[in-house]
Formats: C-alpha cells, sequence, structure tokens
C-alpha cells in the first residue's frame, strides 16, 4: 500500500477508538458524508502525496490528510476534534502492509456553514 490508500489507515485508526465510536457511532466518510447524516460526524480527504525520493530510489512518501469534523453545536464540534486528534495524533502503526512511521497534526481551522460548526484538522501521514 502506497499514501495513495492512506485513507484506509485513517478509516482504521477513526473507528477503532472507543471514545470516538461512543460519541460518534460509525459516521466516519471518506470524502464526503451522506445526505441527512446525523451530528457530529468526520469526512476525511487525502489533500497531497509527497515523495522523498534518495539515491536508491523512493525513500518515504508524506500524505497531506485533512479530517472535518461536522456538528450542529460548537461545543460538540470541539469536543470530536479532540477525539480524533487523541485518536491519531503522534501515532505509528502498521495496517497492512504499511508502516506508518508518524502522524503529525499541522493545522487546525474552524467555520460554521449551513448551520454547522466545522471543525479542520490537518495531518501529516509518513510512509
Amino acid at each position: 500500500m502506497t499514501t495513495i490508500q492512506i485513507g484506509k489507515v485513517i478509516n482504521a485508526l477513526l473507528n477503532a477508538d472507543r471514545a470516538l465510536s461512543e460519541m460518534i457511532g460509525n459516521r466516519v466518510f471518506p470524502i464526503v458524508s451522506k445526505e441527512g447524516t446525523q451530528y457530529p460526524f468526520v469526512v476525511y480527504r487525502r489533500n497531497s502525496v509527497t515523495p522523498t525520493y534518495c539515491k536508491d530510489g523512493l525513500a518515504s512518501e508524506t500524505a497531506s490528510v485533512d479530517v472535518v469534523i461536522a456538528s450542529n453545536t460548537y461545543t460538540s464540534s470541539i469536543e470530536v476534534a479532540d477525539l480524533v486528534r487523541a485518536a491519531i495524533d503522534k501515532r505509528a502503526c502498521v495496517f497492512q502492509d504499511t508502516t506508518v512511521t508518524n502522524i503529525e497534526m499541522t493545522t487546525a481551522e474552524e467555520d460554521f456553514v449551513d448551520d454547522t460548526y466545522i471543525q479542520t484538522l490537518n495531518f501529516n501521514f509518513t510512509i
């Protein structure tokens, strides 16, 4: 697996976290949520993949991923964002045949769109 498939890792990490699952159930979606999805929920999307090469070829890859939390209350949005961060920030893991050597949160933003509180956390996944 390459960083192109990093969504599989993100999905597994978020769905495996008990505290997050207690708060949002199985409402974790790649790219877009289903219409009418109950709040709060999480959507993730890969923004970019940056390979690092050495003289022997590919040394590592870094995938930039946004994890977006949507909720009908501000308090819930930040509580879920904290749980998402706790579930994946500063982690290393092996998923199927992929070793993620590091996950780091790089930015966090918030917004309010169409009566929805939005928290966007950006993470870099290094493979």
